[in-house]
């Protein structure tokens, strides 16, 4: 049985592989056109835009970055480091806007860019639980999360304008808490209720940190996948978030390129960010791959095709970046310090060159 097992994960993987060379080859063309000779352009503005990825969560700088005098009074301040950072330096910026945030859904940044969009109807515990983020000192005393929280919008849509170049890594967030609430849900009571999300994040607002609530949410779902009945719901869960997700990045995309025309906007393609180390046993990893890598598969699909009508849009392929979780047995799915080292040279490698 284990030896059928193996073959079987063995195949998952190779599929998985030729997926990423599928993308990889799909797009190779325009970004060796636009790759060329020399040094890449000068970018005077960057602004980066993402989840906690992006923020550069659990690389050995993220701590002290956010200990700083800076960040004291600002909660958005530059990692040395991370793949923002990174590319900041290689394309000379004299400004860098980094305002990715950890824990953000696709539904959040176009909520920030679009004055006339307020969320999906959760944003009350998300932007509680946002604010412990974007607030000074890690903790929100305001009394209206949701007004507090659109007081960004200004900032979010300034540094958009100013931009010469634009990093986007977003969505993971809306497929893994839909997937965190529903596990969270079966394992309590069996089922899942029509607005699972809320489940999660109340619990957060219980717990008193979204952290806590996901940790406690991902011990439920490493129980929940062991359970075959589950299996079908659990990856549900996953559909009805992308199909969301695609509604929201296609208007974040066109919001960007309607304030900025002339932006130069890179995607960031979803990494291997859920492929277990060695922390989980085999009919788990069997799980995890059939249940959400092909998720954010899809997602990658997507994000690569869909805006095609912007010539300076370039999608990056993310396969292949070190995690915390592929790399050790602790269960986490952000880039190391050389994860970010080999993100940066992807990004860099489709940027025009000078």
């Amino acid at each position: 049985m284990k030896r059928a097992m193996k073959k079987l994960i063995a195949v998952l993987m190779a599929a998985l592989m030729l997926a990423s060379l599928c993308s990889l080859s799909a797009f190779a063309k325009s970004r060796d056109a636009a790759a060329g000779t020399g040094k890449v352009k000068i970018y005077k503005v960057v602004t980066s835009f993402g989840d906690s990825v992006a923020a550069g969560v659990s690389t050995s700088t993220y701590e002290a970055a956010h200990k700083t005098k800076e960040a004291k009074t600002n909660y958005f301040v530059r990692v040395p480091g991370t793949y923002v950072d990174r590319v900041a330096t290689a394309v000379r910026a004299k400004k860098v806007y980094p305002m990715a945030q950890p824990g953000m859904r696709s539904e959040e940044l176009r909520m920030l860019l679009t004055d006339d969009y307020n969320g999906d109807g959760h944003e009350t515990y998300v932007t509680t639980a946002l604010n412990g983020f974007t607030t000074p000192g890690g903790k929100y005393k305001g009394k209206d999360p949701v007004k507090d929280y659109k007081k960004l919008r200004a900032l979010y849509q300034k540094s958009v304008r100013e931009a010469d170049l634009i990093t986007l890594g977003i969505g993971f967030n809306d497929v893994w808490f839909s997937i965190l609430a529903a596990a969270v849900e079966l394992n309590e009571t069996g089922k899942v209720s029509k607005t699972p999300e809320l489940t999660l994040f109340k619990n957060a607002e219980k717990l008193g940190s979204m952290g806590k609530a996901l940790e406690q949410a991902e011990n439920a779902l490493n129980t929940v996948m062991k359970i075959t009945p589950y299996i079908p719901i659990i990856t549900e869960a996953g559909i009805e978030a992308k199909a969301r997700y695609f509604v929201n990045y296609r208007a974040i995309v066109e919001r960007i390129y309607s304030l900025n025309p002339d932006v130069t906007l890179v995607a960031i393609g979803y990494h291997d960010a859920l492929v277990p180390g060695k922390q989980f046993d085999v009919t788990n990893i069997l799980n995890y791959l059939v249940v959400l890598q092909p998720s954010f598969e899809a997602m990658n699909a997507y994000t690569m095709v869909r805006p095609t009508l912007y010539g300076t849009y370039y999608y990056v392929d993310m396969h292949g970046a070190e995690t915390v979780m592929n790399s050790t047995k602790t269960w986490d799915p952000h880039p190391t310090d050389a994860g970010h080292r080999f993100m940066a040279k992807r990004i860099l490698e489709v940027l025009p060159k000078a």
